[in-house]
């Protein structure tokens, strides 16, 4: 199991010519509730983020993710929501419960590696209140409700 704090920052290299691609900096969020992949970036300035689906992860290790070749990594559909950055991100949003009350703003998701199935989400209700109570883990197995200015954690399905 993986959390975004912890892959954000892994490099990504090329099995072919054993290249550093780049790095992850983003998650994408598909519309059933799983992580569909990595948003790579380079560290050359001119060059476009790609996305790196799960699939075409070849193996992962301590030092990074590692894909066949440097053309596995593609350009996004637009569908998928990031979670970190970009216009429907989902990081810092309000997560509600299906029954009306207010759990906190989404701080991070926890994930399986090989499936990209979400497994808990974090919320933050505010520094004093981590401080005093820590962070809370809300663990679900029914896929986040995508509102506008806010997200539904779903008790059923």
């Amino acid at each position: 199991m993986r959390t975004f704090q912890k892959v954000r920052g892994t490099p990504v290299f090329s099995l072919e010519n054993g290249r550093r691609i780049g790095q992850v900096s983003d998650i994408f969020v598909n519309s059933d509730g799983a992580v569909a992949g990595f948003w790579v970036t380079s560290r050359r300035w001119w060059s476009r983020r790609r996305f790196l689906a799960l699939s075409a992860i070849d193996r992962k290790d301590m030092s990074g993710f590692f894909v066949k070749k440097e053309g596995d990594l593609t350009s996004s559909d637009g569908e998928d929501h990031r979670f970190h950055d970009g216009r429907n991100h989902l990081f810092g949003k309000l997560l509600a419960i299906d029954d009306g009350s207010v759990a906190g703003l989404l701080e991070d998701v926890y994930f399986l590696d090989e499936s990209g199935t979400i497994v808990g989400y974090e919320v933050t209700c505010g520094f004093f209140s981590d401080l005093s109570e820590g962070r809370h883990v809300f663990k679900t197995s029914v896929p986040l409700k995508v509102e506008k200015d806010r997200l539904v954690l779903r008790t059923y399905r």
